[in-house]
């Protein structure tokens, strides 16, 4: 009994010692399996565990993989690099296409062939948004480049992403030439058309005269003379102002002197004055101050109320009874202003707030940049614009030289009593 016994404890001894030595075993194999990250050898002890591993590592593939498929689809170039080594974690297609290169392991190959680019590469500024030229095999690209740098495996990364801006700085710059040259075109037709339609009377009244008098009178010549004068002023006026435009780098100054308020709608009168006429239009000049002046660039805000008459000449189109009306003064509190006034179509309340926004327009042909160029001049003269307007009975608007204006319904009053 005691012996049967002894050879038990003894197969249980050498039983313990098996599965211990077994257990270390798989523990040893499947650790092993872990840094290999080889789960080839199959342990049912840690089945489970195994299949919780394969099925992360599966997962951390498939993001690897839409990552670098992402990466790939997207038109910005990227650049991963190892701070201290220069090794290349990761670059993407477009990246090397964008400098026409190959993909490369480490970016001290491009040491041997660009130098200054391989500079530039390594001093783009971290968390910050910078413009940089890159002259890359004949050739010079924009982009637009925003670098961070992150740590893993104990490495140091910096992470470049490349944006090419050329193409869209084309763009735009084409669009403001565009702008501009649509800008010098209405400005340039808002002074040609009165100026063709005053020589024109003016050439017909000289006919007249050859034909049915042998010698002019004195008010015939003072009435040439002032259209000749205004012809001369307006065309000083547009070549000034197309001599400010050729000279982009400059910002516009204003010539600023004082100038009498009611000569400089009397001469605006007999500029427009024979246009207006044609198309039927009632053109009244008035002013509840003839004295009244101001400090400005005359040829400046005489193209702005030459805006204002054209916009109203339009918007009086369809009037039976169409009537523009130009007038100075001062208001309640002695200030000085400009208004243009018309009785026509209005300006619907929906829309009042776009007016003075660059190429918004309700006309058909229209570019929408009178009114944005009007304010801005205005600004330029430290001065308001403002607008009164009511549907289907008429608008008005005002250059006030100061911080008062008067009401829509005191120009209208100031209209008829007048």
């Amino acid at each position: 009994m005691t012996i049967a016994l002894s050879i038990l404890i003894v197969i249980l001894l050498l039983y313990i010692i098996y599965v211990r030595r077994k257990t270390k075993q798989d523990i040893d194999e499947f650790a092993e399996s872990i840094i290999n990250r080889d789960f080839s050898r199959k342990s049912p002890r840690f089945q489970s565990i195994t299949d919780a591993f394969l099925n992360l590592a599966a997962e951390k593939e498939a993001q690897q993989h839409y990552l670098k498929e992402m990466l790939e689809l997207v038109d910005t170039g990227i650049l991963a690099y190892d701070v201290e080594t220069h090794e290349s974690l990761w670059m993407n297609d477009s990246f090397t296409t964008l400098l026409n290169i190959p993909h490369i392991k480490n970016i001290n190959w491009l040491k041997k062939q660009n130098e200054n680019l391989f500079n530039e590469l390594l001093d783009i500024p971290v968390n910050k948004s910078t413009l940089i030229t890159i002259h890359a095999r004949k050739q010079t690209i924009k982009t637009m480049t925003n670098a961070s740098v992150f740590q893993t495996g104990g490495k140091t990364y910096k992470l470049i992403a490349f944006h090419n801006v050329s193409a869209t700085m084309e763009e735009v710059e084409s669009g403001a030439w565009k702008g501009l040259l649509n800008v010098m075109t209405h400005e340039i037709m808002n002074s040609i058309v009165p100026v063709s339609s005053l020589s024109d009377t003016l050439r017909r009244k000289i006919h007249t005269l050859k034909e049915n008098v042998s010698e002019p009178s004195t008010t015939d010549l003072e009435d040439m003379e002032l259209a000749m004068d205004t012809i001369h002023r307006r065309s000083e006026g547009l070549l000034r102002f197309a001599e400010t435009y050729r000279n982009l780098s400059q910002k516009i100054v204003p010539d600023m002197k004082s100038y009498n308020l009611y000569d400089l709608l009397s001469s605006v009168h007999s500029l427009m004055n024979p246009s207006l006429q044609q198309k039927g239009i009632a053109f009244t000049l008035k002013t509840n101050a003839p004295e009244v002046t101001a400090f400005m660039d005359r040829d400046l805000i005489e193209q702005v109320i030459i805006n204002f008459i054209t916009n109203a000449t339009y918007a009086t189109s369809e009037k039976e009874n169409p009537q523009i009306h130009l007038f100075s003064g001062y208001d309640s509190e002695g200030h000085p202003y400009l208004t243009v006034a018309d009785n026509g179509r209005g300006i619907p309340d929906s829309i009042r707030d776009k007016i003075f926004i660059p190429f918004f327009s309700t006309k058909k042909n229209g570019n929408g940049i009178g009114l944005s160029i009007s304010r801005e001049i205005v600004k330029l003269h430290n001065g308001k614009l403002h607008v009164q307007s009511q549907e289907k009975e008429g608008s008005a608007f005002t250059i006030l030289f100061s911080k008062k204006l008067q009401t829509f319904q005191q120009v209208c009053h100031f209209i008829d009593s007048s």
